[in-house]
């Protein structure tokens, strides 16, 4: 986009900020969600998206201002979007969490069959366009394969999440959602440079620049980790008292599910699991002892530490109290702030059987 064509654009989203926007200080989360199932013990580093409370979800690639009630967004990278060939998708937030569109609606005890029904009757409503029926053998329609897409529609159903929140600016938000539509959202995911943590921290230093290119290298063997930019964020909120720094603990939701596992750090993996530590141990038991100092030195951090619990009748309380916006300020001052093991940020703008009585309507 040309020079002036995007300083338009950004002057012009401001506007609708100062118009549409009902919050006197808007926030972004880091939501940082624990592992469940099979890959989640091999790989408990969990899952990582970005909460945005001033943003919502005009479609599942398209963001816009909120209107007055709106939950927020989320938005989560996810490796098998690759047979449509995107990044990322945006869910309006409490239907990522609790895959319904109020408290009143959330269910009191989940199983497989009712988070299965939730999680398709939201796609037919929201992303038949992107995750489309698929025609079986027999000529029949039937749903596409899972996949971790489906995690966005009810999170809390299968997992802890621990939600890390610091104030943004009008003209962050605005930069925040002039780079997300601009985005050309083409798949990027690779485990080691664009996983679900690297998409989430280029979005936190669009608000911060450089505070959370800050990779772990030892203790996460040179990848992103959840569990890291949890680390960062507290870090960041601690140290500046300006950003009012606010965690939340969303627990998972009663039911029939497996409980979810905590969250670790790559290092901490191969402590963790006797499977790992085991192996290890018979074969090269150095390579233990290594992985421990380097854990004890680099990987040690309490995630969700003073973390606030959170119900689904809280959540209006605590995220979504809103009054009058504030005039824009002029162009915020961003911190020199230079990491230690600083990187270039990652560049995403190249970016029961009980009856269902509700069921998420579309994006509007």
């Amino acid at each position: 986009m040309p020079r002036p064509a995007h300083f338009c654009l950004r002057a012009l989203i401001l506007w609708a900020f100062s118009l549409s926007s009902v919050a006197a200080h808007a926030r972004i989360g880091l939501l940082v969600q624990q592992p469940f199932g099979t890959f989640g013990k091999m790989m408990p580093q969990g899952h990582a998206s970005i909460y945005l409370d001033n943003l919502c979800a005009d479609t599942p690639t398209h963001l816009r201002p909120c209107h007055p009630g709106e939950s927020g967004v989320v938005l989560s990278r996810y490796h098998d979007l690759k047979s449509q060939k995107i990044d990322w998708l945006a869910y309006p937030a409490f239907t990522f969490v609790y895959g319904v569109t109020s408290p009143d609606q959330v269910p009191a005890y989940v199983t497989p069959a009712l988070e299965a029904e939730l999680r398709e009757s939201y796609r037919q409503a929201n992303l038949l366009s992107i995750l489309p029926d698929h025609v079986d053998k027999h000529g029949n329609l039937r749903p596409p394969p899972y996949g971790d897409w489906e995690e966005g529609i009810g999170a809390a159903f299968d997992r802890n999440l621990l939600l890390y929140t610091i104030l943004t600016t009008p003209e962050q938000d605005a930069e925040i959602l002039a780079t997300i539509n601009a985005d050309p959202n083409h798949r990027l995911y690779t485990l080691g440079r664009h996983n679900c943590a690297d998409f989430a921290e280029a979005l936190l230093n669009l608000v911060v620049p450089g505070q959370f290119s800050k990779r772990n290298v030892p203790a996460d063997f040179d990848m992103t980790t959840p569990k890291t930019l949890a680390r960062l964020i507290d870090a960041y909120g601690q140290t500046h008292p300006s950003a009012d720094l606010r965690v939340y603990e969303i627990p998972q939701l009663p039911g029939s599910l497996p409980r979810s596992r905590p969250i670790r750090g790559a290092a901490e993996s191969l402590l963790r699991n006797r499977l790992y530590l085991i192996s290890l141990l018979v074969l090269q038991p150095e390579i233990i002892l290594a992985d421990w100092i380097i854990y004890e030195k680099r990987g040690k951090f309490t995630i969700g530490r003073d973390a606030i619990p959170l119900s689904p009748d809280q959540w209006s309380d605590n995220l979504l109290a809103r009054t009058a916006a504030p005039p824009v300020p002029p162009n915020p001052v961003k911190p020199p702030d230079t990491p230690e093991n600083a990187k270039t940020p990652v560049n995403t703008g190249d970016l029961n059987s009980q009856k269902l009585a509700y069921l998420p309507p579309p994006l509007n």
